[in-house]
């Protein structure tokens, strides 16, 4: 009954982090077994539940924002196509407009897009098609909501969100391969990070942030390197 609960707000929410997700378990296990123990192991609940979703090609995927390193949890179809997931929800134009987005990002040397940039894209989509800059700040900030992109307001940039990372990461793969590295620190895609200065290495920031709570003398965990 609780992971039935569980699913369903998954479902309709599609992306929560990790602490959402723990309360939203939490909270089900209380309105389906009143007084039981509610000491929760997120993830042996996830397990139970993808157990029973294999079989329907639905999976609760785990996966880390870039950004923050917070992990977060989401609801994937794994029966649809990589580009439908976006599809299904925006127009074609819509979606030549976010590929741009993408592609400007993995091939940058930051990882990201500036603001003004971004709405400069929605002046170079195919077949010289064009949308309205009002048409092209709705759907960043939808996407945004969405957890597709995260706005740096520090930074007047936009990354690429955990949905994004989690449900089109291996769309990014096949498409950019030569254009995309894994961190050396975590082993996952590495859009928006930073590199060894002497070997090239690429790892993200929240990676390299734990790496330097755990060491006394920080090196590059490749060519051992000493990181100032």
């Amino acid at each position: 009954m609780e992971h039935h609960m569980f699913l369903q707000t998954l479902a309709a929410r599609r992306i929560v982090s990790e602490r959402e997700a723990v309360e939203l378990i939490t909270k089900c296990i209380e309105l389906a077994q009143v007084g039981a123990n509610t000491q929760v192991q997120l993830q042996d609940h996830i397990t139970k539940i993808n157990s029973q979703l294999s079989a329907l090609f639905l999976e609760i995927r785990k996966g880390t924002c870039e950004n923050s390193g917070t992990k977060y949890y989401c609801f994937v179809n794994n029966q649809e196509d990589e580009i439908s997931k976006l599809c299904s929800n925006y127009a074609p134009l819509d979606f030549a407009y976010f590929r741009k987005i993408i592609e400007q990002m993995i091939l940058s040397d930051e990882g990201c897009v500036q603001s003004t940039d971004s709405l400069t894209l929605c002046n170079n989509l195919p077949d010289q098609k064009k949308m309205t800059y009002v048409h092209a700040k709705a759907l960043l900030r939808g996407w945004c909501s969405e957890r597709w992109l995260i706005e740096d307001r520090g930074n007047n940039s936009f990354l690429l969100g955990p949905r994004a990372l989690i449900e089109l990461g291996q769309y990014i793969q096949s498409a950019y391969g030569e254009h995309v590295t894994n961190c050396s620190l975590c082993r996952t895609i590495c859009i928006y990070g930073t590199r060894c200065e002497d070997c090239n290495t690429k790892f993200h920031f929240h990676c390299k942030t734990k790496l330097n709570r755990n060491l006394e003398v920080l090196r590059c965990p490749n060519c051992k390197s000493e990181w100032s």
